[in-house]
C-alpha cells in the first residue's frame, strides 16, 4: 500500500445516477475536501486517447501519483479527501487493482446506481443537451458496438455502462467498506448525504447543505438557443477553466444559477416510448436480477420496470 496516496474515499458512479449532485453536496461540507475538478480518472487507468465528437475533457486524465496528490494539497488536516470519478465503476477491472495497491481493502467506497433503462436514456439526453449527438434514440443504441470498436469515450455506451452486476460485486468482493445507495431512493429524496456521512462518521450537514439535483438533461425546446448555448459553452476545456477561476469570485453562485435556470428552462422530457423501454427491460432483466441476488437490494421495490 502506497503512504503517499491522500485520498480517503471514492465515489466510483453509476454516471447519470447523482454523482454530480453529490460532488456539488459533499464539497460544501467542512470535513470534506473534493478537488474542483470532478473526475480525476487516475483509478480508470485510461489513456485519454478517445476519439469521437468531443468533449476535449473526456481526454484529461490524471496519470501519476504526483499529479493526483496536488489535487489534493489544499485539504485541511482535519478534512477526508474525497474523489468523485463515475468511470471507476465501468473500468473496475482497471481501478479495483490499482486502488488495492495504493490503499487497501478498508478504503471506503460509495455506489449509486439508477434504473439501467432511465440511465441509459438520460445519458443520451445528456449528449443530445450538449449538441454532440446526432443520432436518436434507437440509432444511437445501434451504433454503440461501431462506436466502441472506433473507441469512442465510455459515456457513449449508453446499453453497456447499465450492466451492473459485474460492476458492483468486483468492488462489494474486495472492499469492506461499501455503501450502496438507488438514485431514486436516495438521490431524488435528499437521505443521501445523512447516509453518507453516517457511513463516512462525519457530523450532519450544515443546514444550509440542501439536497439539489444537478446536471440536468433533456431534449431541447428551442435548437437555436441551444445551439448558442452549446456553441458558447461546448468545448468544456475551456469552460472548467473559466468556472474555476469565477468561483474565486463573489458573483460564482448567482451566475451559475442563473445559468441553471437557463438551461433548464430550454430542456423539456421527453418520455422513452414504451416500446424502447420493453426493449431495454429484456436487455437488462437478468443483469438486474443478478443485482438484486448478490447485494440484496430492493431494485423491484424502486425500478418498477423489473417488477
Amino acid at each position: 500500500m502506497s503512504a503517499d496516496n491522500p485520498v480517503d474515499f471514492l465515489i466510483v458512479g453509476a454516471a447519470k445516477a447523482g454523482t454530480t449532485t453529490l460532488f456539488e453536496l459533499l464539497s460544501k461540507h467542512p470535513g470534506i475536501y473534493i478537488p474542483q475538478r470532478k473526475e480525476c480518472r487516475y483509478f480508470s487507468c485510461t489513456r485519454g486517447e478517445f476519439k469521437g465528437p468531443g468533449p476535449r475533457y473526456a481526454n484529461t486524465v490524471i496519470a501519476t501519483q504526483d499529479e493526483y496528490r496536488r489535487l489534493f494539497q489544499k485539504a485541511k488536516p482535519h478534512q477526508l479527501c474525497g474523489d468523485v470519478s463515475p468511470d471507476y465503476l465501468y473500468y473496475h477491472r482497471n481501478a479495483v487493482p490499482k486502488i488495492l495497491r495504493e490503499k487497501d481493502r478498508e478504503l471506503p467506497i460509495i455506489i449509486t446506481l439508477r434504473n439501467p433503462i432511465d440511465r441509459a436514456y438520460s445519458s443520451y439526453l445528456y449528449h443530445i443537451r450538449d449538441g454532440r449527438e446526432d443520432l436518436d434514440f434507437e440509432q444511437a443504441l445501434e451504433a454503440e458496438a461501431e462506436r466502441r470498436a472506433a473507441n469512442w469515450a465510455w459515456g457513449w455506451f449508453y446499453t453497456e455502462c447499465g450492466f451492473y452486476a459485474d460492476q458492483v460485486k468486483a468492488y462489494t468482493d474486495h472492499f469492506e467498506r461499501v455503501l450502496l445507495l438507488l438514485f431514486e431512493r436516495d438521490i431524488v429524496t435528499g437521505r443521501a448525504t445523512r447516509k453518507i456521512l453516517d457511513f463516512l462518521k462525519l457530523a450532519p450537514a450544515p443546514a444550509a447543505l440542501q439536497n439539489i439535483h444537478t446536471n440536468t438533461s433533456g431534449q431541447p425546446r428551442s435548437r437555436r438557443l441551444h445551439r448558442v448555448i452549446t456553441g458558447v459553452l461546448g468545448d468544456e476545456t475551456i469552460v472548467r477553466g473559466v468556472k474555476n477561476t469565477v468561483k474565486k469570485t463573489p458573483f460564482y453562485r448567482a451566475a451559475r444559477q442563473v445559468y441553471r435556470k437557463i438551461l433548464e428552462l430550454n430542456l423539456k422530457k421527453v418520455a422513452l416510448p414504451p416500446a424502447m423501454r420493453q426493449r431495454l427491460k429484456e436487455i437488462y432483466q437478468e443483469d438486474v436480477a443478478r443485482l438484486q441476488q448478490n447485494t440484496g437490494l430492493p431494485l423491484t421495490e424502486f425500478w418498477q420496470d423489473f417488477r
